[in-house]
């Protein structure tokens, strides 16, 4: 006969305040490139399989049972396992506020996105699913939610005993050129123009930009474009045309082939395949 435990709350949540499910999301539904958003965090759990995602400029290899976190305003791009066979899911959370650190900054700064989560690898391979299945039911949302504070305690609990610090290079001349980029990606950049922004070499420049950040200029400009071009495809209703000039390119019919070519798909399967993914109001994307 089974023992009965008692169960009494003592425990205070260790949220300023409590975390809102916002989306949920199997990662078969479509590889983002390089974008971020403003407003949420990504808790993005590995379930079978390997691969490489870049998280702020680190290179994670994530494994089966790590948690990758997006911290809200951290750039980050899946495009690099985009043939690999890795199943993983992702939910998205607002409003989650942890004492002395930002809004939706889960991870503290300067400390690794991938959480090595193995040892509740079997709890969040059931948590994760459920969680879709209600947030697509009617009247479904508040299972789902409580479901995902659920999944947000358990990471943080992991986070609070296992997350480690890194050490990224500094390089003021890079991340001079990752800012300028992120402002003017939609432009004509060339390794030129960035060369002297910085008063740099070329050679040098495009040496030192790809150690850093694990793309060259023109690699990581044309990730910047199409993440943002995926938000636009998800979260707006701009025709192809519109998004294509919004995001540098004149010749839609060039930006689909481009975008088929990152993303494995065109653009009009993507905004299909993602419809009706997101639950709530619009984020706001950049």
């Amino acid at each position: 006969m089974a023992k009965l435990i008692e169960v009494k709350p003592q425990e205070i949540s260790p949220f300023e305040t409590e975390p809102q499910l916002s989306g949920v999301y199997h990662w078969k539904e479509g590889i983002r490139s390089m974008h971020l958003h403003e407003d949420r965090v990504e808790l993005n759990f590995i379930l079978s399989g390997n691969g490489i995602v870049v998280v702020d400029g680190e290179l994670c290899n994530a494994q089966a049972g790590d948690v990758l976190i997006y911290n809200s305003g951290t750039l980050h791009d899946e495009s690099l396992i985009l043939n690999s066979q890795i199943n993983a899911w992702c939910i998205a959370v607002t409003n989650l506020k942890l004492p002395g650190q930002n809004l939706n900054e889960f991870v503290p700064k300067n400390f690794s996105p991938r959480i090595p989560c193995q040892k509740v690898a079997e709890q969040l391979a059931q948590l994760y699913p459920l969680i879709h299945h209600y947030a697509q039911q009617k009247n479904g949302y508040h299972v789902a939610n409580s479901l995902a504070r659920a999944v947000v305690l358990i990471v943080h609990e992991i986070i609070s005993t296992s997350a480690r610090a890194v050490s990224k290079e500094n390089n003021f001349i890079v991340e001079k050129i990752r800012r300028y980029i992120q402002e003017h990606y939609a432009e004509n950049l060339n390794i030129k123009e960035l060369a002297e922004i910085v008063n740099a070499n070329e050679y040098y420049l495009s040496h030192a930009f790809k150690k850093i950040t694990h793309y060259s200029p023109q690699q990581y400009i044309l990730r910047r474009r199409i993440g943002k071009a995926q938000c636009l495809l998800v979260y707006t209703s701009l025709s192809l045309t519109e998004i294509a000039a919004r995001v540098g390119y004149e010749d839609s019919n060039y930006f689909s082939r481009v975008f088929k070519k990152i993303v494995g798909m065109s653009p009009r399967l993507y905004r299909q395949k993602w419809h009706e993914l997101s639950i709530g109001s619009n984020p706001s994307d950049i």
